[in-house]
């Protein structure tokens, strides 16, 4: 019988198995967010143009096939802002909302240039990471102001 069945298995075209591993398997979408400090100590908040309920946040956006978590990290810190950092450390990976994996990605940038807004953001600020304005409070999600303070010591 075993001998039948992976007979008839390896009829089935390769195209067909892949789409039923496809359709027969959970699918999420991964996240990266980027939380970027420079040498004053100071982290970079983004308030973004495509984000209602919480506008204010670290810059971030979905993990490409093929790319790692801090690979995509960099990759929207450039898109979003025009500048290259390095990576000092890759925190953990949550399920952040059903189907949803993120990835925080600590990073340092040693030379801080001009910030190129991309038609994703609308501000940029570098703040300290206790003292936070009442208005990126108010527009940040819990989640991301605990990172915020998590920024101060990436290996905590």
């Amino acid at each position: 019988m075993k001998r039948l069945l992976a007979g008839l298995f390896r009829l089935i075209p390769s195209s067909v198995l892949r789409l039923g591993l496809f359709l027969g398997n959970a699918k999420f979408n991964h996240g990266a967010v980027a939380v970027i400090t420079n040498d004053e100590g100071q982290v970079l908040l983004l308030r973004h143009v495509f984000r209602k309920s919480y506008p204010w946040g670290f810059p971030a956006g979905f993990v490409n096939a093929g790319e790692n978590a801090a690979a995509a990290a960099l990759r929207e810190l450039k898109e979003e802002t025009g500048l290259q950092a390095m990576v000092i450390h890759v925190g953990a990976t949550t399920l952040v909302a059903p189907r949803h994996l993120e990835t925080v990605v600590y990073g340092h940038v040693r030379v801080v240039t001009p910030i190129k807004l991309s038609h994703e953001i609308f501000d940029a600020r570098w703040v300290m990471p206790d003292q936070v304005s009442e208005d990126i409070v108010q527009g940040l999600h819990p989640d991301q102001l605990a990172l915020v303070a998590a920024a101060a010591d990436p290996e905590s």
